[in-house]
């Protein structure tokens, strides 16, 4: 139980678990997360007459309905593997760091 100010008390554990993944571990911007494995997987730059880009900008310019759709695969495929989230997809963290905390505080 804690006494939340101006609230009353709150009990349970879950309120637990989200102040510890809070102070301890930082939230995955997903948005950043798939740009950067896109542009690990596509390194080259994209030269257009006189103009040369970077393939994500080209990709989310050109066709943002494929980008999306992509993007919710990738997401989809990671949560199952790397990405886990303990308030139904709002806010997720990598498996590695939360197993790191746990294992490096002895949890």
């Amino acid at each position: 139980m804690r006494l939340l100010q101006g609230s009353g008390c709150e009990y349970g554990t879950d309120w637990v678990i989200k102040e510890l993944l809070q102070e301890n571990l930082e939230a995955v911007d997903l948005d950043e997360a798939f740009e950067n494995f896109v542009r690990e997987s596509y390194p080259d730059e994209i030269t257009v007459g006189w103009m040369t880009l970077d393939a994500v900008s080209v990709m989310k310019e050109m066709d943002p309905v494929s980008w999306s759709c992509a993007q919710s695969e990738w997401e989809s495929q990671m949560s199952d593997e790397d990405l886990i989230s303990f308030d139904n997809g709002s806010t997720y963290y990598w498996r590695s760091d939360l197993e790191g905390f746990i294992e490096g505080n002895g949890l």
